[in-house]
């Protein structure tokens, strides 16, 4: 897999969250000081004239982004004697403005616990500081920080999407894998709700937490999602990889298929590989498949000279061998046709597909299937099902590998194959 230390970091909130933050917490859209009161009861919510005064100054300050002289004025007010509720909230208010424009995160997050805990703000403004303090700190990489901030904005009542699909990725960042793992699980389960494809960051974000978790099912079961919605090669190398181990464990009788996935998932690359898979093939029987894996390899970039001789070379044996198959191939459906069992159509049906022609050969192998007679119908259906995901028929291949049962990497490997004939082909985001 590939690292996900990167991920999700583009998506960081722009410097206006920054500027929106403390516009609203200095009062500086227009809003002033409440000034004195001579009533008692309102007294309590105003500032007395000389604290006021100092109060107004650092106010204007930091509404000419003069963070660091609105700090050292507000410094003064606390010498001023015992501050009443309001003043005490003003004072914590304009410090944390202060402090951002400082970029002293950590004294504008004392600040704003001291603001919030005042109780003195609607839930909208305290889901802004929230939302705001979340996406400032994770664009200054302090992700355990921003992860608190953004889980208090969810459990306030904030509902932002974007604000709240960043609490996934400050969580993986901040190495809290359970939580990511906990979060992302919802988000690619509301993706399914809604018949929607799930990012790949998100994907990458949930197999990273599961891999640092241990879960290896869950990882797996990722993968495969990952798979079928972003069929790239390296996924499905390991996918495949994990599902059936290293190539030198795979069974030999299903050696030759798990080779023929990575071919179709365009995995299987290098000029090594392909004559690996061109031999395995023109040994089985099948040459006019080998002739099509040379030939993609002979057109792939990067074909060094000599190895361009070598798959030349093995091209023209299996050509010639191909050529002969084909001259007997009439001869050999009559034959086929007129066997007891359906062995003969199964093969045959078979081969036409391993050459790209799926439409001949779809119909032979399902005559054959129907015939019985087999002696590995297992097999038989599997081929079939790999025929079905070549030609593109995603439910009717899933529904025939269904049906492989037996062998337990038999089994794996058509699950596997069910996988690719689900695979998105449209484009992708």
């Amino acid at each position: 897999m590939s690292s996900v230390s990167a991920l999700s970091r583009s998506s960081l909130p722009s410097a206006s969250v920054l500027a929106r933050l403390v516009c609203a917490v200095a009062l500086s859209c227009g809003a002033s000081l409440h000034a004195a009161d001579p009533q008692p009861a309102a007294a309590a919510e105003s500032a007395r004239p000389a604290i006021g005064a100092v109060l107004s100054d650092a106010q204007a300050l930091v509404n000419s982004g003069q963070g660091a002289a609105a700090t050292a004025k507000l410094q003064a007010v606390e010498s001023m004697g015992p501050l009443n509720g309001y003043e005490a909230y003003m004072l914590q208010r304009l410090r944390a403005a202060a402090a951002m424009q400082e970029n002293d995160l950590t004294r504008a997050q004392a600040a704003f616990e001291a603001v919030l805990a005042t109780q003195r703000l609607a839930p909208a403004e305290q889901w802004q500081i929230m939302a705001s303090l979340g996406q400032t700190l994770y664009r200054a990489k302090d992700y355990v920080a921003s992860a608190k901030w953004l889980q208090r904005y969810a459990e306030a009542g904030g509902t932002d999407a974007d604000v709240l699909a960043l609490r996934a990725p400050a969580s993986y960042f901040a190495k809290d894998y359970a939580s990511a793992r906990t979060l992302l699980v919802a988000s690619t389960q509301a993706d399914a709700a809604a018949s929607r494809p799930t990012s790949l960051t998100t994907w990458k974000l949930l197999a990273g937490s599961q891999r640092q978790l241990n879960d290896d099912a869950g990882y797996r079961q990722t993968l495969r999602k990952m798979a079928i919605q972003y069929p790239q090669p390296a996924i499905w190398a390991e996918l495949v990889q994990r599902e059936l181990g290293e190539p030198s464990t795979w069974p030999e009788r299903q050696l030759l298929d798990v080779q023929r996935l990575l071919r179709a998932a365009g995995a299987l690359s290098g000029a090594d590989h392909a004559l690996s898979l061109a031999a395995q093939a023109q040994q089985a029987g099948f040459p006019g498949e080998a002739v099509k894996v040379l030939d993609e390899a002979l057109a792939a970039p990067g074909v060094t000279e000599a190895q361009k001789a070598e798959l030349a070379k093995q091209r023209l044996l299996a050509q010639r061998q191909a050529e002969a198959d084909r001259r007997n191939r009439a001869r050999d459906e009559a034959a086929a046709r007129q066997a007891r069992d359906g062995q003969g159509l199964v093969s045959l049906g078979w081969a036409w597909v391993t050459e790209g022609q799926t439409d001949t050969g779809l119909p032979l192998i399902a005559q054959g299937l129907q015939r019985g007679g087999l002696t590995r119908i297992d097999e038989a259906r599997l081929h079939h099902g790999m025929a079905l995901a070549l030609a593109g028929q995603a439910a009717e291949a899933r529904q025939t590998l269904s049906q492989v049962k037996g062998d337990p990497a038999l089994v794996t490997l058509a699950g596997l194959w069910a996988d690719f004939a689900e695979r998105r082909t449209t484009a992708q985001p």
